[in-house]
């Protein structure tokens, strides 16, 4: 059975205040339109983050329900799980109505094992959808929590648990073979985030081990923007991410934005024949790093696409936006980096800004921003400043 794995829509997203509702269009008219006609899988499935927010914006929940009546015209299954950036009741509403036509929900704890299930003549699959699962909510001694540790581990082994559970009492009942496929919105050990995802937890915390996946055969992840395929599940189990369909932030710039598709047969998933479908880009995203008279030369070429322009310019120039607008009319973001000797974290004279005292790193910060030497008057504040922030610390710790 063929397999699409998709997640992290993020539908009502907006950049710098611009709407993304041009590329989320282009990118569902593709799917359902282009992709799903073409390749006929079996099952979708959206590993979470259907929408940007737990409140989306109207336009966004017409889209996704334009969308879901064209999957369900197609007659695909589809499961679909909730991220932490959406509403677990609100993605959930009313969806239990909606299994007999082929569009399968999963955001509540109590769903985790129901699967979806899908058969043919040699092979019995069943996919299940684990939504995100707040561990400072959803455990204790609650009934309407699990009684585990707070971690992301140990909802997730949870969560298997239940799953593995389910799939023996029904591998007991067949001879047929039995392939299982999990759909899960989490941080997964080994993978790398980018810049555009919420954190789900700080420190390690909020990061899961993969062996916790331990049982299912195909692991379609979500949360993490970037496609990422070299993450060492146990056993035979294959744990991929496909990544968002569309940048977010100028740290996926490079990403190949993709979903995938799969084939689960007798013997599992072969890692090796997982094919990546390219998603085609409304809008890319580049970042172009120069003086002002070099990014304006014919040199780096005029583009629609989202920019973000680094000015190495020794001396911060009035309206170098609005300069630079003229030549990129998506300029969203603008940095000014002055080339130094001695690295990022150094000064003019090449010393660690670490190994200095914060009065004279400001100190620094005006001279480099005025281009003037700081006079007796400047400095003279900037200690009383720092004195006072000092002083407000040291009574705050006591």
């Amino acid at each position: 059975m063929r397999i699409l794995h998709t997640s992290d829509w993020h539908l009502g997203r907006r950049i710098d205040q611009h709407s993304l509702a041009e590329p989320h269009e282009r990118f569902l008219s593709w799917l359902t339109d282009e992709l799903l006609p073409e390749e006929k899988p079996d099952l979708i499935v959206v590993a979470g983050d259907i929408y940007d927010r737990a409140i989306p914006p109207t336009d966004a929940i017409e889209l996704f329900e334009d969308t879901l009546s064209r999957i369900r015209e197609l007659k695909i299954h589809t499961l679909i799980t909730s991220g932490n950036h959406d509403s677990r009741i609100r993605l959930g509403t009313n969806t239990r109505f909606m299994e007999s036509s082929g569009l399968h929900f999963r955001t509540r704890l109590n769903q985790v094992a129901k699967p979806v299930v899908m058969e043919d003549e040699e092979v019995i699959l069943l996919a299940y959808g684990i939504p995100y699962i707040e561990p400072d909510v959803d455990t204790g001694d609650a009934s309407h929590q699990w009684n585990v540790a707070a971690t992301q581990t140990d909802v997730l082994q949870e969560a298997m648990r239940l799953i593995n559970l389910d799939v023996e009492a029904r591998r007991s009942k067949t001879s047929k073979v039995v392939k299982v496929t999990v759909a899960s919105h989490a941080f997964v050990m080994g993978a790398s985030a980018s810049d555009s995802e919420r954190n789900i937890k700080v420190g390690g915390l909020g990061q899961a081990d993969a062996g916790v996946f331990e049982g299912a055969d195909y692991v379609a992840m979500g949360h993490l923007h970037g496609p990422k395929h070299s993450i060492k599940a146990a056993g035979s189990t294959v744990l991929r991410y496909s990544g968002s369909p569309i940048p977010f932030s100028f740290s996926e710039r490079d990403h190949l934005k993709q979903v995938l598709m799969l084939t689960i047969d007798k013997k599992g998933v072969d890692q090796q024949s997982i094919e990546v479908c390219e998603v085609p880009q409304t809008r890319k995203m580049q970042q172009f790093e120069g003086t002002l008279s070099e990014l304006i030369s014919a040199k780096f070429p005029s583009t629609e696409n989202w920019v973000k322009v680094v000015l190495t310019d020794q001396k911060i120039l009035d309206d170098a936006g609005v300069t630079l607008r003229r030549k990129f009319p998506n300029l969203l973001e603008l940095e000014f980096r002055r080339l130094v000797v001695g690295g990022s974290d150094s000064g003019r004279d090449g010393v660690m800004l670490r190994e200095l005292s914060p009065e004279e790193v400001t100190r620094r910060f005006v001279a480099r921003v005025t281009d003037e030497k700081v006079t007796q008057s400047v400095a003279d504040a900037i200690d009383d400043c720092c004195a006072k922030v000092n002083a407000g610390n040291t009574q705050v710790n006591k």
